[in-house]
């Protein structure tokens, strides 16, 4: 017998999350570079971002070409590193009016890094991050030392550090509920 999907979430229907999706306008063009793999992975919170945020664009590939300029400001790397703007600084704040889109990589550390590498033209953007986020709730997959967040929780930071109004909780409450979703099945299956 074949299961039924959600023609919105495409959850099987026992696991739909649409009760609990509050969409809300993306206060800035977001274009997420998701590695292909990473795609194909049950636990990747893009999915539920693109369920609130219909705004956000959501390329599946090793290689994108750059997203066309701005008409405001200009486009950001959320990725750590040495170079990147603290948005959570004074100087980060100072800069956010600077900020008029964010490519976001989506994978583990590994694959992004591989996007990195096969597209140059993102090397060549200011890269962002932020040093103030809460801790992750996304405790059913971990990064390296167990401190890393998922997608949806940076986008969700550094959205409401650009825009205040922007309402992170909602998508706090769309995580809450797919993780208690994985405990759950975790649990029948033991």
């Amino acid at each position: 017998m074949s299961r039924t999907y959600c023609p919105h979430c495409q959850l099987p229907q026992s696991a739909c999350l649409c009760a609990h999706v509050v969409t809300q306008p993306c206060p800035v063009p977001v274009v997420i570079l998701q590695h292909p793999l990473e795609a194909r992975h049950a636990k990747s919170t893009v999915p539920l971002l693109r369920l609130a945020l219909p705004d956000i664009r959501i390329e599946m590939a090793e290689q994108l070409a750059p997203p066309p300029p701005l008409t405001r400001g200009d486009w950001w790397l959320l990725y750590p590193g040495p170079q990147a703007l603290d948005l959570d600084s004074e100087p980060g704040r100072q800069a956010s009016p600077r900020i008029g889109g964010l490519v976001v990589l989506d994978g583990t550390w590994r694959k992004t890094r591989r996007l990195l590498h096969m597209n140059p033209w993102l090397r060549q953007l200011p890269c962002l991050s932020f040093s103030q986020a809460p801790s992750s709730a996304y405790h059913i997959r971990k990064g390296p030392g167990g401190q890393a967040l998922s997608t949806l929780e940076s986008v969700s930071h550094v959205l409401h550090c650009l825009q205040p109004d922007f309402a992170p909780e909602h998508l706090h409450a769309l995580l809450s509920a797919r993780v208690k979703q994985f405990e759950a099945h975790t649990d029948i299956r033991r």
